[in-house]
């Protein structure tokens, strides 16, 4: 009799066992000093105290794993300011009249292109002569900016728009010439007219004479996040001639100079205004923080690949606080971990509320607070 009650007892035991390894959440339980995985379900229930008591079984106590799991942390740079920054400029020169009207076959010269005068225009870049010194101008700008109507009313036909140069600000007696492009490129460039009744500020573009200014290089108003090439500028091209993308407006001073910095990167109103047209949304950062003479970028993706993104610049009284992001702040890879996994450590309790890479933030944790 003592041994049927004794198979009876084991048979009930290792079916609650095997019932246990078959149902509910996979986990640690101990029972007396072995560790043993499987369910903390048995026969569709959790066991009680009483149950395992009433069964004779040996306290089944559950274990957390043990773990100290981390959310990912983007990578962050600091650009700081601590005097002046120096915008890249556009070159300017400007053509003068008498007041006397040109001839037929007087000539002008802007670099390579040569435009002439003409009582009847014959080829491309003739311009005609107009009735007037002011009009002989008003043909002269139509021309250089190929704006205006190439049958000869204004200039023969396949006279094209001068690739360096745009004719800006027109008077009767004065035509103002701007650099299509930021820079000293255009500066050596030279100017010559051959007219008794024109005369140009200097003999080149950016010569520096009168008001012919000289474009101030990019080379020294520039910085670059993974090799984008970012410049701050006096004024936008667009504003004049074709829009030029990734230029920054400097607006006069370095805390407008960083906000528009700030819109650059992110992409913020205004295209067009504080920054050039087509200059597209940063991949690699965001613009965060931002104060009168810091900026801070941000790494897109947490995670320590952030403090392999570059950033360099070439700006008077500017710096980065280093080459790459991750001296500001440092990148952090997060914990993997599956959705609903749960886990402790001394002071904490940790569960995840999605699947995490080491890119994401999915981890919560509670306090375990104090003994009471």
């Amino acid at each position: 009799m003592k041994l049927k009650i004794k198979l009876s007892l084991f048979f009930f035991v290792l079916s609650m066992l095997l019932t246990c390894l078959s149902y509910g959440a996979e986990t640690s339980v101990k029972r007396g000093t072995q560790v043993i995985t499987g369910d903390l379900y048995i026969g569709g229930a959790i066991q009680t105290v009483d149950d395992i008591v009433a069964s004779k079984m040996s306290p089944v106590l559950l274990a957390l794993p043990e773990k100290t799991p981390v959310n990912a942390v983007a990578s962050e740079a600091k650009l700081t300011s601590s005097g002046a920054l120096v915008p890249a400029t556009h070159a300017t020169t400007e053509i003068v009249s008498d007041a006397t009207n040109v001839a037929s076959g007087e000539t002008v010269l802007i670099n390579t292109t040569e435009y002439r005068f003409m009582d009847t225009p014959a080829q491309a870049y003739d311009i005609n002569v107009g009735v007037s010194a002011a009009e002989s101008l008003d043909f002269l700008k139509l021309a250089i900016n190929a704006t205006g109507t190439g049958d000869g009313s204004d200039y023969y036909a396949g006279t094209l728009v001068h690739p360096s140069v745009v004719a800006t600000t027109n008077t009767d007696t004065v035509q103002t010439i701007l650099a299509r492009a930021p820079g000293d490129t255009v500066n050596a460039y030279p100017t010559t007219e051959g007219s008794a009744h024109l005369a140009w500020a200097d003999t080149t573009i950016g010569g520096g004479t009168g008001n012919s200014n000289p474009g101030v290089t990019t080379s020294g108003a520039t910085f670059a996040i993974n090799s984008r090439v970012y410049t701050f500028v006096d004024a936008l091209s667009e504003d004049e001639a074709a829009a030029i993308v990734d230029q920054i407006l400097y607006g006069g001073d370095e805390a407008t100079a960083l906000d528009n910095m700030k819109l650059a990167i992110n992409s913020g109103a205004t295209e067009g205004t504080n920054y050039s047209t087509g200059t597209v949304i940063n991949p690699d950062v965001t613009a965060g923080t931002n104060t009168d003479t810091t900026q801070i970028v941000t790494a897109k993706t947490k995670g320590v690949a952030g403090d392999l993104i570059t950033v360099t610049e070439a700006l008077a009284n500017t710096a980065w606080d280093d080459t790459t992001l991750g001296t500001e702040t440092a990148g952090v890879d997060g914990t993997v971990g599956i959705a609903n996994e749960t886990c402790a450590d001394a002071s904490y309790l940790y569960h995840c509320i999605a699947a995490n890479t080491i890119s994401d933030t999915n981890w919560r944790r509670v306090t375990l607070g104090t003994a009471y």
